[in-house]
């Protein structure tokens, strides 16, 4: 299967290690965010996540109670591994894709889409923590979900960029510079 013109290279194994265990992070990370889903809290650790001002976060902890404040906590502490997972996953897949990209425009931008990937992973972290915080610290919270808030804003602006950088990256040249392609080149030309 060609993507972008250009045929597929496979996957070495532990790329798909790191992609499988992602993705059954993800799934164990949605299951749990079933319990903290609440008319207040339609979205579960989203709502809370994207609540803004402390008055919202007061409402969803006091729906949630004692129980799904305790699955609040499980969910943010899982999602600490799920961000080594995603992340490690991310940068060995720019590198991976970046094995036939051999311009020095290419791997700068390669270099940007990681650089974006860590932000955005390094943000999920600070979130992460502003939110258990949070949760421990309720008289405090004002400050403390508007920071969720921001870190969750530059997580997902850091890793859109970045999957578009990684793309255009990808899309760049139709024809990877390799050196059977070269030779058939120079071969047409003459």
């Amino acid at each position: 299967m060609k993507i972008f013109g250009v045929d597929h290279r496979p996957w070495p194994a532990s790329l798909c290690v790191l992609a499988l265990a992602s993705g059954a992070a993800l799934v164990v990370l949605m299951m749990i965010n079933q319990y903290l889903i609440t008319p207040d809290a339609p979205q579960g650790i989203i709502s809370y996540q994207l609540a803004g001002d402390a008055e919202s976060a007061k409402q969803i902890r006091r729906a949630w109670g004692s129980g799904g404040q305790l699955w609040a906590h499980l969910s943010l502490y899982l999602d600490f591994l799920f961000v080594a997972l995603y992340l490690t996953f991310l940068l060995k897949l720019s590198n991976h894709l970046l094995l036939d990209r051999p311009g020095v425009r290419e791997q700068q931008m390669g270099s940007v889409a990681k650089w974006l990937f860590i932000i955005g992973g390094s943000s999920d972290v600070a979130e992460n923590v502003f939110l258990l915080i949070a949760i421990a610290r309720p008289e405090a919270e004002d400050h403390w979900a508007i920071a969720a808030v921001v870190a969750t804003l530059l997580k997902l602006t850091g890793l859109l960029l970045g999957a578009a950088a990684l793309l255009i990256v990808r899309a760049a040249r139709r024809h990877p510079l390799n050196s059977e392609n070269a030779v058939t080149q120079d071969s047409e030309r003459r």
